[in-house]
Protein backbone atom coordinates (compact mmCIF):
# COMPACT_ATOMS: atom_id res chain seq x y z
CA UNK A 1 0.00 0.00 0.00
CA UNK A 2 1.35 3.54 -0.66
CA UNK A 3 -0.02 7.51 0.83
CA UNK A 4 1.27 10.31 -1.14
CA UNK A 5 3.05 12.56 1.65
CA UNK A 6 4.74 15.77 0.72
CA UNK A 7 6.67 15.44 -2.53
CA UNK A 8 6.62 12.13 -2.75
CA UNK A 9 5.43 8.11 -1.68
CA UNK A 10 5.03 6.37 1.62
CA UNK A 11 5.01 2.48 1.19
CA UNK A 12 3.44 0.01 3.84
CA UNK A 13 2.30 -3.07 4.39
CA UNK A 14 -0.85 -3.71 6.83
CA UNK A 15 -2.28 -7.37 7.91
CA UNK A 16 -4.91 -9.02 10.20
CA UNK A 17 -7.41 -7.35 12.70
CA UNK A 18 -7.11 -6.15 16.21
CA UNK A 19 -5.39 -3.75 18.29
CA UNK A 20 -2.43 -1.98 16.14
CA UNK A 21 0.90 -3.10 16.48
CA UNK A 22 3.08 -0.38 14.21
CA UNK A 23 6.48 -2.08 13.02
CA UNK A 24 9.86 0.90 12.20
CA UNK A 25 12.83 -1.05 11.03
CA UNK A 26 16.25 0.35 11.21
CA UNK A 27 18.82 2.32 8.95
CA UNK A 28 19.54 0.45 5.29
CA UNK A 29 16.54 -1.60 6.38
CA UNK A 30 12.65 -1.99 5.40
CA UNK A 31 9.27 -3.48 5.91
CA UNK A 32 10.85 -6.96 5.01
CA UNK A 33 12.60 -7.26 8.30
CA UNK A 34 9.68 -7.59 10.11
CA UNK A 35 7.31 -9.95 7.95
CA UNK A 36 7.78 -13.27 10.22
CA UNK A 37 6.71 -11.13 13.02
CA UNK A 38 3.97 -10.07 11.39
CA UNK A 39 2.64 -13.72 10.19
CA UNK A 40 3.02 -14.79 13.89
CA UNK A 41 1.06 -11.73 14.88
CA UNK A 42 -1.51 -10.76 12.55
CA UNK A 43 -3.83 -13.52 14.21
CA UNK A 44 -4.57 -11.40 17.19
CA UNK A 45 -3.18 -7.96 15.86
CA UNK A 46 -3.42 -5.66 12.69
CA UNK A 47 -0.16 -4.83 12.29
CA UNK A 48 1.57 -2.07 10.11
CA UNK A 49 5.23 -2.30 8.73
CA UNK A 50 5.86 0.90 7.36
CA UNK A 51 8.62 2.09 5.26
CA UNK A 52 10.30 4.71 6.35
CA UNK A 53 11.22 7.87 3.88
CA UNK A 54 14.30 6.35 2.02
CA UNK A 55 14.09 3.00 2.50
CA UNK A 56 12.20 0.42 0.68
CA UNK A 57 10.38 1.90 -2.04
CA UNK A 58 9.79 4.95 0.13
CA UNK A 59 10.68 8.40 -1.57
CA UNK A 60 13.38 10.62 -0.70
CA UNK A 61 12.89 14.13 0.51
CA UNK A 62 15.63 15.89 0.73
CA UNK A 63 19.47 16.10 1.71
CA UNK A 64 18.56 16.03 5.32
CA UNK A 65 15.18 12.66 7.30
CA UNK A 66 14.96 14.20 10.69
CA UNK A 67 13.60 11.60 13.54
CA UNK A 68 10.58 14.29 13.43
CA UNK A 69 9.82 14.24 9.82
CA UNK A 70 9.92 10.71 9.57
CA UNK A 71 7.67 10.36 12.72
CA UNK A 72 5.00 12.52 10.41
CA UNK A 73 5.14 10.06 7.87
CA UNK A 74 3.96 7.29 10.35
CA UNK A 75 1.22 9.82 11.53
CA UNK A 76 0.19 10.19 7.80
CA UNK A 77 -0.05 6.17 7.65
CA UNK A 78 -2.25 6.12 10.60
CA UNK A 79 -4.22 8.71 9.55
CA UNK A 80 -4.91 7.31 6.31
CA UNK A 81 -5.71 4.06 8.41
CA UNK A 82 -7.87 5.45 10.69
CA UNK A 83 -5.61 4.46 13.25
CA UNK A 84 -6.04 6.24 16.81
CA UNK A 85 -3.76 4.35 19.16
CA UNK A 86 -0.64 2.23 18.38
CA UNK A 87 1.79 0.14 19.96
CA UNK A 88 5.10 1.29 18.54
CA UNK A 89 8.13 -1.24 17.84
CA UNK A 90 11.20 0.66 16.43
CA UNK A 91 14.25 -1.50 15.99
CA UNK A 92 17.38 1.28 16.11
CA UNK A 93 16.92 4.05 14.17
CA UNK A 94 13.15 2.83 13.82
CA UNK A 95 13.23 3.77 17.92
CA UNK A 96 14.44 6.83 17.20
CA UNK A 97 11.30 7.55 14.70
CA UNK A 98 9.16 6.18 17.08
CA UNK A 99 10.35 8.43 20.33
CA UNK A 100 10.18 11.50 17.85
CA UNK A 101 6.10 10.33 17.05
CA UNK A 102 6.02 9.35 20.89
CA UNK A 103 6.91 13.02 21.51
CA UNK A 104 5.01 14.84 18.90
CA UNK A 105 1.77 12.40 19.31
CA UNK A 106 2.10 10.91 22.60
CA UNK A 107 -2.20 10.52 22.63
CA UNK A 108 -1.59 7.88 19.49
CA UNK A 109 0.57 5.78 22.14
CA UNK A 110 -0.40 2.58 23.14
CA UNK A 111 3.03 1.55 24.27
CA UNK A 112 6.85 1.98 23.11
CA UNK A 113 8.96 -0.93 22.12
CA UNK A 114 13.06 0.60 21.85
CA UNK A 115 14.49 -2.30 20.22
CA UNK A 116 18.39 -1.75 20.06
CA UNK A 117 17.64 1.78 20.37
CA UNK A 118 18.48 4.18 22.79
CA UNK A 119 17.00 7.91 23.95
CA UNK A 120 19.94 10.12 24.70
CA UNK A 121 20.94 11.81 21.51
CA UNK A 122 24.79 11.35 19.66
CA UNK A 123 27.89 12.10 21.57
CA UNK A 124 30.02 14.67 19.60
CA UNK A 125 32.37 11.50 19.10
CA UNK A 126 29.50 9.37 17.73
CA UNK A 127 28.71 12.73 15.53
CA UNK A 128 31.82 12.64 14.37
CA UNK A 129 31.15 8.65 13.44
CA UNK A 130 28.21 9.45 11.49
CA UNK A 131 30.55 12.15 9.46
CA UNK A 132 32.67 9.54 8.23
CA UNK A 133 29.62 7.50 7.82
CA UNK A 134 28.81 9.87 5.11
CA UNK A 135 31.60 10.75 2.87
CA UNK A 136 31.81 6.98 3.05
CA UNK A 137 28.13 5.76 1.86
CA UNK A 138 28.73 8.64 -1.09
CA UNK A 139 31.91 7.81 -2.07
CA UNK A 140 31.00 4.25 -2.46
CA UNK A 141 27.58 3.14 -1.32
CA UNK A 142 28.36 -1.13 -1.49
CA UNK A 143 31.74 -0.62 -0.07
CA UNK A 144 29.85 1.03 2.85
CA UNK A 145 27.11 -1.47 2.79
CA UNK A 146 29.44 -4.24 3.02
CA UNK A 147 31.67 -2.52 5.94
CA UNK A 148 28.73 -2.14 8.18
CA UNK A 149 26.07 -4.86 8.03
CA UNK A 150 28.46 -7.74 9.57
CA UNK A 151 29.14 -5.23 12.68
CA UNK A 152 25.15 -5.55 13.00
CA UNK A 153 25.57 -9.48 14.27
CA UNK A 154 27.32 -11.23 17.25
CA UNK A 155 28.22 -14.03 14.74
CA UNK A 156 29.53 -13.28 11.60
CA UNK A 157 31.45 -16.33 10.28
CA UNK A 158 30.16 -19.33 9.50
CA UNK A 159 27.06 -20.63 6.51
CA UNK A 160 24.33 -19.03 8.85
CA UNK A 161 25.66 -15.95 9.33
CA UNK A 162 26.87 -15.51 5.81
CA UNK A 163 23.33 -16.16 4.74
CA UNK A 164 21.92 -13.29 7.45
CA UNK A 165 24.47 -10.57 6.47
CA UNK A 166 23.82 -11.52 3.06
CA UNK A 167 19.93 -11.01 3.65
CA UNK A 168 20.36 -7.48 4.70
CA UNK A 169 23.12 -6.39 2.32
CA UNK A 170 20.33 -7.64 -0.19
CA UNK A 171 17.83 -4.89 1.29
CA UNK A 172 20.70 -2.02 1.88
CA UNK A 173 21.71 -2.02 -1.68
CA UNK A 174 18.25 -1.54 -2.73
CA UNK A 175 18.23 1.99 -0.90
CA UNK A 176 19.40 4.86 -3.06
CA UNK A 177 22.50 6.64 -1.80
CA UNK A 178 20.44 9.80 -1.07
CA UNK A 179 18.30 8.34 0.75
CA UNK A 180 21.10 6.50 3.16
CA UNK A 181 22.69 9.80 3.49
CA UNK A 182 19.59 11.38 4.78
CA UNK A 183 19.16 9.17 7.66
CA UNK A 184 22.54 9.21 8.76
CA UNK A 185 22.33 12.92 9.20
CA UNK A 186 18.56 12.74 11.12
CA UNK A 187 20.22 10.73 13.34
CA UNK A 188 23.12 12.67 13.75
CA UNK A 189 20.88 15.77 14.42
CA UNK A 190 18.23 13.70 16.87
CA UNK A 191 17.28 15.08 20.58
CA UNK A 192 17.63 13.53 23.63
CA UNK A 193 14.04 12.29 24.53
CA UNK A 194 15.08 10.27 28.01
CA UNK A 195 13.27 13.11 29.83
CA UNK A 196 9.78 12.28 27.54
CA UNK A 197 10.05 8.63 28.36
CA UNK A 198 10.60 8.90 32.02
CA UNK A 199 7.28 10.88 32.01
CA UNK A 200 5.71 8.54 29.68
CA UNK A 201 2.06 7.18 30.37
CA UNK A 202 2.36 4.28 28.72
CA UNK A 203 4.23 0.84 28.94
CA UNK A 204 7.83 0.59 27.47
CA UNK A 205 9.92 -2.25 26.92
CA UNK A 206 13.42 -2.24 25.70
CA UNK A 207 15.00 -5.02 24.26
CA UNK A 208 18.87 -5.35 24.08
CA UNK A 209 21.48 -7.87 22.43
CA UNK A 210 23.83 -8.55 24.98
CA UNK A 211 26.30 -8.39 22.61
CA UNK A 212 25.40 -5.47 20.58
CA UNK A 213 28.92 -3.55 18.79
CA UNK A 214 26.87 -0.52 18.24
CA UNK A 215 24.75 0.39 20.92
CA UNK A 216 26.34 -1.41 23.66
CA UNK A 217 24.52 -2.93 26.92
CA UNK A 218 25.85 -0.80 29.05
CA UNK A 219 24.18 2.09 27.62
CA UNK A 220 20.84 0.53 27.24
CA UNK A 221 21.27 -0.17 31.01
CA UNK A 222 22.12 3.23 31.58
CA UNK A 223 18.73 4.37 29.54
CA UNK A 224 17.00 2.28 31.75
CA UNK A 225 18.06 3.32 35.14
CA UNK A 226 16.50 6.43 34.17
CA UNK A 227 13.09 5.08 33.00
CA UNK A 228 13.16 2.59 35.92
CA UNK A 229 9.09 2.04 35.19
CA UNK A 230 10.32 0.11 32.00
CA UNK A 231 11.08 -3.47 31.36
CA UNK A 232 14.35 -4.66 30.15
CA UNK A 233 15.19 -7.97 28.19
CA UNK A 234 18.78 -8.86 27.54
CA UNK A 235 19.00 -11.46 24.62
CA UNK A 236 22.24 -13.46 24.86
CA UNK A 237 24.52 -14.39 22.02
CA UNK A 238 22.86 -11.30 20.32
CA UNK A 239 23.93 -8.43 18.58
CA UNK A 240 22.32 -5.35 16.75
CA UNK A 241 20.08 -7.03 14.24
CA UNK A 242 18.78 -9.37 16.71
CA UNK A 243 15.60 -9.62 15.05
CA UNK A 244 17.30 -11.68 12.58
CA UNK A 245 20.35 -13.03 14.70
CA UNK A 246 17.81 -14.72 17.69
CA UNK A 247 14.21 -14.07 16.25
CA UNK A 248 12.40 -16.46 18.13
CA UNK A 249 13.84 -15.06 21.64
CA UNK A 250 13.03 -10.99 20.47
CA UNK A 251 9.90 -12.21 19.24
CA UNK A 252 9.02 -13.72 22.27
CA UNK A 253 9.58 -10.31 24.22
CA UNK A 254 7.22 -8.83 21.99
CA UNK A 255 4.73 -10.96 21.89
CA UNK A 256 4.92 -10.94 25.52
CA UNK A 257 4.86 -7.47 25.93
CA UNK A 258 1.86 -6.89 23.69
CA UNK A 259 -0.35 -9.78 24.89
CA UNK A 260 0.40 -7.90 28.49
CA UNK A 261 0.36 -4.06 27.16
CA UNK A 262 -2.47 -4.21 24.56
CA UNK A 263 -5.05 -7.33 24.39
Amino acid sequence: MQIAFSNGEIRYKVEGQGPVIVFLHGHMESAKIWKQYSCKLSNRFRVIRINLPGHGKSSVFGEVHSMEFMADTVRAVLEAEKVEKALLVGHSMGGYVALAFAETFPDKVRGLVLFSSISFADTKERQNDRERAIKAADAHKMKYITSVIPNLFFERSGAKASKRIFKLVKIAAKQPKEGIIAAIRGMRDRADRTKMLKNAKYPILFIAGQDDFLIPLERIEEMHRQVPNAKLVVIEQCGHAGFIEQEKECFTAIQEFAYEKVL
